[in-house]
């Protein structure tokens, strides 16, 4: 008579439904993580371009935007980050100073490249942050 054989598969079983409940989980986090960074890089954007005393309002169109489309293939959410344009506000004058003006022979500043490139290793540590807050959430 052969001897049964048992397998455990509690652990595993934990794993499965664990790894179900990654991708919600992880979607949160870099998310929170993304609104820092974009926040950062707006105050950072902001900060090059104030004390111009041509354009004090300047600053204060430089905001980020939120958008997050989902749908049954999976999701997404999108930050962008720049000059607003609307009353009272200097957006077109950030553009301006942004990119340059050949024909008013204004040279681009990049103050917002300046500000993404300051922040692109911190997006790193971000994200790398909300993904092992994540597994952690999730007993990964």
């Amino acid at each position: 008579m052969a001897s049964a054989i048992t397998v455990d598969t509690s652990e595993l079983d934990r794993l499965v439904v664990d790894l179900r409940d990654f991708p919600d989980v992880a979607a949160k986090e870099v998310d929170q993580a993304l609104e820092v960074n974009a926040r950062n890089i707006k105050d950072s954007w902001r900060g090059k371009v104030e004390g111009n005393e041509h354009a004090p309002l300047a600053p204060y169109s430089i905001d980020y935007e939120r958008t997050a489309v989902a749908t049954f293939a999976g999701s997404s959410v999108d930050y962008e980050i720049g000059a607003r344009k609307g009353i009272g506000k200097q957006g077109g004058v950030v553009l301006l100073l942004e990119f340059g003006a050949p024909a008013k022979r204004l040279g681009a500043r990049g103050f917002g490249l300046a500000a993404l490139s300051e922040n692109v290793e911190d997006l790193e540590q971000g994200v790398g942050k909300a993904l092992d807050v994540a597994g952690r959430k999730t007993n990964l």
